[in-house]
């Protein structure tokens, strides 16, 4: 069995992870993880940079995830295949907020004729679960997995303002926010001051924060007891919807579909 690299052994010990933690393991979804829109081919010298683990573990990793058909390669250069997407729908397939949120998504778009997308918070990031695109496809480009911060994005500030508050100060204070526009807030004050408003009103509006040229309008998702375990969202152009209007535009929409699977959500 090939040993830990001291920097790994000492991450190994720093984590608390244990002994059963499996390395290899977690190495080969470090792999997975490395490749994205912007690095759809890499070369094995580009993924153990990416990865920051050593090339024969890459190698390793990349050689069986090819022999499973998750990857596949010209000699030089390595890319994911469909198959990957077996790992997210064991997920998807599993998950009932997932599967009752798809058509509902559906609906919304249908009944906008803007993108919706419902999400989930993961750490400091929201993960998109389920979408329907409409209007301009390039307000989003929303697929299954998508992850954008929490903090500047509608659906997160829709989740995060209704944790405890005891929960949203912790979340607060680890947060390394970084401006991604000109409208981007970062000062953490304010951050938690938008947040309890969004809690008072229902509901959360961004506008051009996240990415320029864009706003959104949330609202939580919540289970048949109230906790919230997602939030469903739409997004559109500023120049197809003025800001003024934009959430009682859309805002009825979601509240309708969102109080309709609640008590569908166990």
């Amino acid at each position: 069995m090939a040993r830990l690299r001291a920097e790994d052994a000492e991450r190994r010990a720093a984590s608390g992870y244990g002994p059963d933690f499996l390395e290899a393991f977690a190495r080969g979804l470090r792999v997975i993880q490395a490749f994205g829109r912007e690095k759809r081919h890499m070369t094995l010298s580009d993924v153990a940079r990416a990865t920051d683990l050593p090339k024969p573990s890459v190698r390793r990793a990349l050689y069986t995830l090819t022999c499973l058909g998750m990857a596949a390669t010209d000699g030089r250069t390595f890319r994911l295949t469909p198959r990957v997407m077996e790992l997210a729908s064991s997920y998807l397939g599993s998950n009932l907020i997932s599967t009752l949120v798809q058509p509902a998504c559906e609906r919304i778009g249908d009944r906008t004729e803007q993108s919706c997308f419902a999400a989930v918070l993961d750490g400091y990031d929201i993960v998109m679960i389920a979408h329907s695109l409409h209007g301009r496809p390039d307000v989003l480009a929303p697929t299954i997995g998508l992850r954008r911060p929490a903090f500047n994005t509608a659906a997160g500030r829709a989740i995060l303002s209704q944790l405890a508050d005891e929960a949203l100060d912790a979340w607060l204070d680890r947060l390394e926010p970084k401006a991604m526009t000109d409208f981007t807030v970062t000062d953490k004050k304010a951050l938690r001051e938008e947040l309890r408003r969004v809690r008072r009103q229902g509901h959360a509006i961004t506008v051009q924060e996240m990415r320029r040229g864009y706003h959104a309008v949330a609202v939580p998702l919540k289970r048949y007891d109230g906790a919230t375990i997602a939030a469903v969202c739409v997004a559109a152009w500023v120049e197809d919807s003025a800001a003024g209007s934009f959430a009682d535009k859309y805002l009825s929409v979601l509240k309708e579909e969102t109080e309709t699977l609640q008590p569908q959500l166990l």
